[in-house]
């Protein structure tokens, strides 16, 4: 059991890992053993000890070790700035369309008064919502680190409304089921022969698809941790979806701009079931309806394409192109008041935000955040954004994971313990549980602070 830690002992655990994960990257050693170190000062962690005092006897000796780095001092004084409890750090640029946020939660209130925890309909489930903010995002510890893929981990996901079945796709051709209580890899999924792109989960998480440069989809039994189906494609695949009302129905897409509805329980291609957008497609997102597909391509559009529930029929409606171009490598649709909002994540180091009206999208804020043209997702916060403003969550080229509030133009978060690249992250459905992936296929969970029990 992790101990409770206080907003200070917090603050100061994240000064502790960013400490390490900085000086981290000039050790001279192999991924796995820098892996292993940043696994194990997590663990020293959650011992009982004066934090502050450990700090700054840890900070002395690592400036002293690696003088090249910087002094003690100074990266104190940066940790400070970037920590979670910062009020002046902001995104590098944040250009607001839309009208600003509501109010403070805070306003109204009396002195002395304690903000009530509401409760929420998220993805169907009955969860409390925590006071949207820094508080909602105060990770506290890193109980656990995978390490199962040698390659980038492209994709994350949780299961459908689970706070502990985990899967990835990675680079190494494989797939990996993971549990988080306890920490396990329960299988790894083998028989793609080139970098697994893309995954998706069944409505009842018995089954999971994965598309893959090899040019083949593959339907996953997961209990018993088996192939059960092959589909395969003339090119190779960028990414896939369960019809959602539909599970026995999935769709491809291809570097062609191809799309194509196949039926599962044969491996066949469905009649009438094929759409060709321009340019090589990168991204498939289902809207909140299910009727629609928002198809992103590498040339910075994005397609409303209708799917009919029945027959899985497609038909190719609205195109939108994004500011500035550059492929992009990520979607993700969330239900919001008064209209779903759409989140698009750009090489050109651009995030969109767009709210959804049918099959058009309405550009309502755009921020910069540094990616440095490499394939890093990004994910709306549904909780946060269900209760007030926009919260989004990215990784960065800089090994960082950045939470932001898209309303009010801040950092709510910064978390280090990464030695290269984020390329993906996610939430669980309450989300208690931050996931994040790397160029080098480590996996690191984030656990947040337990607000329920600080209101007791």
């Amino acid at each position: 059991m992790i101990p409770s830690i206080n907003v200070v002992e917090q603050h100061n655990v994240q000064q502790i890992l960013a400490l390490d994960a900085r000086y981290n990257n000039n050790r001279n050693t192999a991924p796995h053993h820098k892996t292993l170190y940043m696994r194990r000062r997590s663990q020293l962690l959650r011992e009982k000890c004066d934090r502050d005092q450990y700090f700054q006897i840890r900070s002395k000796l690592l400036s002293q070790k690696y003088p090249s780095v910087g002094s003690s001092s100074d990266y104190r004084s940066s940790s400070r700035t970037e920590s979670m409890h910062s009020r002046t750090c902001s995104m590098d640029s944040l250009d607001l369309i839309g009208t600003p946020g509501t109010p403070q939660s805070g306003a109204g209130r009396k002195k002395g008064q304690r903000e009530l925890t509401p409760r929420r309909q998220i993805q169907g489930r009955d969860v409390t919502v925590p006071p949207a903010g820094k508080d909602s995002y105060a990770f506290t510890d890193m109980p656990h680190i995978f390490d199962q893929h040698s390659k980038s981990v492209r994709v994350v996901r949780f299961a459908h409304n689970s706070c502990s079945l985990l899967a990835c796709c990675s680079d190494d051709y494989t797939l990996s089921l993971c549990s988080l209580a306890p920490y396990t890899v329960n299988a790894r999924l083998l028989g793609h022969t080139g970098p697994v792109r893309d995954m998706d989960w069944s409505t009842d998480n018995s089954l999971l698809l994965s598309a893959s440069s090899d040019g083949t989809a593959r339907l996953w039994h997961c209990e018993r941790a088996v192939c059960i189906r092959v589909i395969a494609s003339s090119h190779p695949l960028t990414a896939i979806r369960f019809q959602p009302m539909n599970n026995n129905a999935c769709v491809t897409s291809d570097e062609e701009g191809v799309l194509r509805g196949y039926n599962l329980s044969t491996g066949k291609h469905l009649s009438g079931s094929r759409e060709k957008v321009s340019n090589s497609t990168t991204c498939l997102e289902f809207g909140a309806n299910s009727g629609i597909l928002w198809v992103s391509n590498n040339k910075g559009q994005i397609f409303s394409v209708s799917v009919n529930i029945l027959s899985c029929q497609l038909k190719k409606l609205k195109c939108t192109s994004i500011p500035g171009g550059g492929s992009i490598v990520s979607l993700a649709v969330r239900a919001g008041h008064p209209r779903p909002l759409l989140l698009a994540s750009s090489t050109s180091d651009l995030l969109f935000m767009f709210t959804i009206d049918k099959d058009v999208l309405l550009l309502v804020r755009k921020c910069t955040v540094k990616l440095n043209g490499l394939p890093i997702r990004s994910i709306i916060c549904p909780i946060a954004t269900a209760k007030r403003g926009t919260f989004i969550v990215s990784g960065s080229s800089d090994g960082s994971v950045l939470v932001f509030d898209m309303e009010k133009g801040k950092a709510v978060n910064k978390l280090q313990g990464h030695s290269c690249p984020v390329y993906c992250v996610c939430l669980s459905f309450d989300e208690s549980i931050l996931i994040s992936a790397d160029s080098s296929g480590t996996v690191i969970v984030w656990r947040k602070r337990d607000l329920c029990q600080e209101e007791l």
